[in-house]
């Protein structure tokens, strides 16, 4: 209590003084503070209390609520006997045995670059060329001007192809330790990056399949360039064959058939390369050379090759038709030189022109020139490479007028050979097994559409004769460990019940919550599923049975019977468990279940603002907002008492001190007089 100008109190009357006011004050504080202070302090220890007790509530409800769970109990485990892959099983799989033999993994296509390179920002190549490969059904010519980084065309590679091949420069060692990958993002067939010349057959068709003599021939060059005729055979496929399946058998049939030729056998798996493309429905022929592939025979059409040969890139390709009109200037082709003023005339239109120039140069020094039908040059040499220049500041403007520019030019055979030295380190492909003894392929190695709700990762081949097998089961132990934890946090729960209600008639000490009645209803609440049975005779099923047992509200559980009633009734256990769906006036009602039962009744104690205890801890926060407001009005009525008593208590010791001031001037006078 503040005292400003009363801070001289009692001075006149050593009576009325603050210690007396003090002693009065706290005298009411005892009588009207104190009640107030201890219906606070309670008020806490409740909802501390309270908030223990819900929380211990909620952990044995979410153990009742998980054995109260139809899918607890339709659960798996999965155990591999054996070497080469992983699995896992969704719950409800039916418990079983799975044979699974792995004959390889899928893999992806990985690629090297043979030239290697001193750093990253080394030049690729001093000549304009063009790296052309397929990739997921889309062919792409990537070009290459000359002077471009070695990390430059790795990021080519990756743009222009959208991400369908992947440049990579990696350090490998060396004098010059870097050199260009070019890998395939996925594994499986399907991802395979065919360098060179590719042809790609439309889907092939489904349905009985039958090849004879001429009805399928694939023309191949061997390692001298020849051309060699490959004729292939199939036997009838089944009329159910499907796209996928008939694609598979004519790939195997032709490979087989390369093999079978000398000339050839040594190039299938490196330069000559039969795949299937996306989908898994159509073929692919790829030579890594370059050269070119075609395809003869009354049924290629029919079965899927509407395009019958690889067309032909050439060396250089005008970027525009050639202009009329007389042009000027020198220019030369390899080692030909042309003066076009003496090939061109002022009326000459610009297909004219186009004509003269590809006549001048054709069939000289290797030249192969011919004019397309938009009008624009095209340039071939069986040299391998050619080179563009002017020969005067004339000739500089006359190769933009005919749609040529300076530069050396490399077919990509040459390339190949010089630059490239392409290598195949993996080959993209998909996964073979045999499930079951089912032959299974798929381009991944993560598989789960084989039998819905199996998913195996395979990890590398089984050894030969000797298969994984994969044992699938029901998941008991899962339930058990519930229970364990049911048992363990029902143990905790009781004893902190049964000290927040008790009451000892001998000594009057009682719980904090020995007066709430539905707090004291929480344990027998929750024991009643001790008394729940169904069935009758030696049929008759209680937890009892089950090894839990209830003993002065503590629970024992005994494993091994319930871990026996697992394996010998799993029907039996989940539905005293969970309860069982009954037709109840037209609707399914879930009936039983003495877990389900638990949660319900839990869930009406603690879960949402209207259940039991949930209202009761608003209640108490409610009069714990009220006692505060109690606390401090009445605080503020003692302040303004106090206050009023401190200023009377002023007045009377002024008055008193001004008595006793003249009193001591009359005893004074009578001292004086009396000393006489």
């Amino acid at each position: 209590m503040a005292v400003g100008k009363l801070s001289s109190l009692g001075v006149g009357s050593n009576v009325l003084n603050y210690d007396v006011i003090e002693k009065l004050r706290k005298a009411d504080e005892k009588a009207m503070v104190d009640p107030i202070d201890k219906k606070m302090k309670e008020n806490v220890e409740k909802q501390a209390e309270l908030a223990s007790i819900i929380s211990m509530l909620g952990g044995v409800n979410s153990e009742a609520k998980i054995l109260s769970d139809y899918s607890s109990f339709i659960k798996r485990k999965t155990e591999v006997i054996g070497e080469g892959l992983r699995a896992s099983a969704s719950p409800g799989v039916p418990i079983q045995d799975i044979s699974v033999e792995i004959k390889q993994v899928a893999k992806n296509d990985i690629n090297e670059v043979g030239t290697k390179f001193e750093s990253r920002e080394s030049v690729f190549t001093e000549e304009d060329t063009v790296l052309a490969f397929s990739a997921r059904g889309h062919r792409y010519k990537i070009k290459i001007p000359a002077g471009t980084t070695l990390q430059e065309v790795a990021q080519l590679v990756t743009d222009k192809s959208g991400g369908n091949a992947i440049g990579m420069v990696m350090k490998t060692g060396g004098a010059n330790p870097y050199q260009l990958m070019i890998n395939s993002k996925e594994t499986g067939e399907e991802n395979r990056i065919y360098f060179g010349s590719t042809l790609q057959s439309e889907a092939i068709k489904g349905g009985a399949l039958t090849l004879g003599e001429g009805d399928l021939e694939i023309v191949l060059k061997d390692v001298n360039g020849l051309d060699q005729s490959v004729l292939i055979q199939l036997p009838q496929t089944p009329e159910s064959s499907k796209s996928s399946d008939n694609a598979q058998a004519i790939k195997e049939a032709i490979k087989e058939a390369i093999a079978q030729n000398p000339d050839l056998a040594d190039l299938l798996g490196k330069d000559i390369n039969i795949g299937i493309g996306v989908g898994g429905t159509s073929l692919v022929i790829n030579d890594r050379r370059g050269y070119q592939v075609q395809v003869f025979g009354s049924l290629a059409k029919e079965i899927g090759f509407k395009q019958t040969e690889t067309e032909i890139d050439p060396i250089v390709l005008g970027s525009k038709p050639v202009e009329g009109g007389k042009l000027e200037g020198k220019i030369s082709l390899g080692s030909v030189p042309l003066d076009l003023s003496e090939l061109t005339k002022r009326g000459n239109t610009g297909a004219q022109n186009a004509q003269a120039i590809a006549d001048a140069f054709n069939n000289i020094g290797g030249l192969f020139v011919h004019v397309d039908d938009q009008g624009r040059l095209v340039v071939n040499t069986n040299e391998g490479d050619v080179f563009i220049k002017a020969d005067d500041e004339a000739g500089k403007k006359a190769l933009g007028q005919i749609g040529l520019r300076e530069g050396s030019f490399a077919e990509y055979s040459k390339t190949q050979e010089g630059i490239f030295k392409l290598k195949n380190i993996q080959a993209g492909q998909d996964a073979e097994l045999m499930y079951n003894g089912v032959k299974v392929i798929r381009p991944k190695n993560e598989i789960d559409d084989v039998v819905s709700g199996v998913k195996l990762e395979l990890v590398s081949p089984t050894p030969e004769g000797k298969p994984a097998i994969v044992s699938i089961t029901a998941d008991n132990e899962n339930i058990i460990e519930v229970v364990k934890s049911f048992v363990e946090k029902y143990n905790e729960l009781m004893p902190k019940l049964a000290e927040v209600t008790r009451y000892d008639p001998e000594t009057g000490i009682a719980g904090i919550f020995n007066g709430v009645s539905f707090v004291r209803m929480i344990r027998s609440s929750i024991n009643q599923i001790f008394s729940a049975i169904s069935g009758s005779g030696s049929d008759i099923k209680s937890l009892v049975k089950y090894g839990l047992s209830l003993d002065d509200n503590k629970i024992s559980f005994d494993e091994a019977k319930l871990a026996d009633a697992l394996r010998a009734d799993p029907d039996g256990v989940k539905d005293f468990f969970v309860g069982i769906d009954k037709a109840v006036l037209g609707k399914d009602t879930r009936v039983g279940g003495v877990f389900r039962e638990l949660n319900e009744r839990i869930d009406s104690m603690i879960k949402g603002s209207n259940s039991s205890l949930k209202l009761y801890e608003q209640t108490l926060t409610r009069d714990d907002k009220r006692y505060r407001e109690d606390r401090k009005k009445t605080m503020e009525r003692l302040d303004a008492r106090y206050n009023s008593m401190a200023e009377r208590f002023a007045a009377y010791d002024s008055q008193i001190a001004k008595t006793n001031g003249s009193f001591n001037s009359v005893q004074m006078m009578i001292d004086q007089a009396t000393r006489k």
